[in-house]
């Protein structure tokens, strides 16, 4: 039984009784099958659509990155879409969040995902090899949801405790380009973790699909998990208002020191510059025949100037 985690651009075909692995789904038995595809191939989903009578737009409905969670219920299959989070490190990235969708006939399950869901507990993947009925199959998914939200707001609050920290050192704002963009981030977390809480309220009101029977117990143990991810998105999109916040504040009190300095330092300059346009007049004026006029001019100017830059000073001004 293998448990080797699928790649992006790959399909896993295992047949839940016994565990083995099959190459395609030409070699597969007709015997019950989880098959996961991470990296959407339209060939796939061909056969898949082919095999298990599934609708083919169903299952193309995945690949659309702005596809809200909900349950169909067929009458020959069931589909479940959720959101989960995307890796948050990389930079080139358009969404916060992407599709995942679970068909199943009550036998035969499909988990058709778009990138390798962000995971820190690589043991619940693993789980998924050990489980030999549809119903725990979906459990199992329904924890990995969870728990990649789990794993994605760690991310957030770290950076989160970073980047507060940095911002009481007065940090410029290139600095907060990556902050910005997981403030924007957590608020999409958060909704995509309130419309998972639907479906999953769903799951619990038909909990009898069919030849798909799931457990009410487990499904409210997972709901409770779920609501705790819900919170915890609520208070980081706090705390990253917060900081920004306390970013603003810092910003505009330096702004108002840079203010009151430019106007002590124009207020000294004012008094040399009175001073000399006055002496700069074509009119009779006081020591014009003096040879010494300048240096005393120029000493009666700094006379005035320390004692007014000895005031500011004390009052904080300069």
């Amino acid at each position: 039984m293998s448990s080797d985690k699928p790649e992006n651009g790959s399909i896993s075909i295992m047949a839940l009784e016994s565990g083995i692995k099959y190459a395609n789904l030409e070699e597969a038995p007709d015997e019950p099958l989880l098959i996961e595809i991470v990296g959407i191939r339209p060939n796939d989903l061909a056969v898949i659509s082919q095999r298990f009578e599934i609708d083919l737009d169903d299952l193309q409905d995945v690949q659309d990155l702005d596809e809200r969670p909900r349950l169909q219920i067929e009458d020959k299959y069931t589909m479940i879409v959720l959101r989960v989070p995307v890796n948050l490190k990389e930079e080139e990235r358009e969404y916060s969040t992407n599709p995942i969708g679970i068909f199943t006939n009550g036998r035969d399950i499909i988990v058709i995902q778009n990138d390798e869901v962000p995971l820190r507990k690589q043991k619940l993947r693993k789980r998924i090899y050990y489980s030999t009925t549809a119903s725990d199959i979906i459990y199992k998914w329904l924890e990995i949801v969870i728990h990649s939200f789990e794993t994605t707001l760690d991310l957030i609050e770290a950076t989160i405790n970073e980047t507060e920290d940095v911002i009481m050192k007065e940090i410029y704002p290139s600095q907060l380009e990556w902050f910005f963009q997981l403030s924007r981030d957590a608020i999409f977390m958060e909704t995509s973790l309130k419309a998972n809480m639907k479906v999953l309220r769903l799951l619990q009101r038909y909990h009898i699909i069919g030849r798909l029977i799931l457990d009410v117990d487990i499904l409210e143990e997972l709901e409770v998990d779920l609501q705790q991810q819900v919170e915890l998105g609520a208070i980081y999109r706090e705390l990253i208002a917060n900081a920004m916040s306390a970013y603003d504040s810092m910003v505009n009190h330096n702004l108002n020191k840079v203010i009151k300095t430019l106007t002590s330092v124009s207020l000294l300059v004012s008094v040399p510059t009175l001073i000399a346009s006055i002496y700069g007049m074509n009119v009779g004026l006081p020591l014009e025949n003096d040879p010494l006029a300048f240096v005393l001019i120029m000493v009666a100017s700094l006379l005035i100037t320390f004692p007014l830059l000895l005031f500011l000073k004390t009052k904080g001004l300069v």
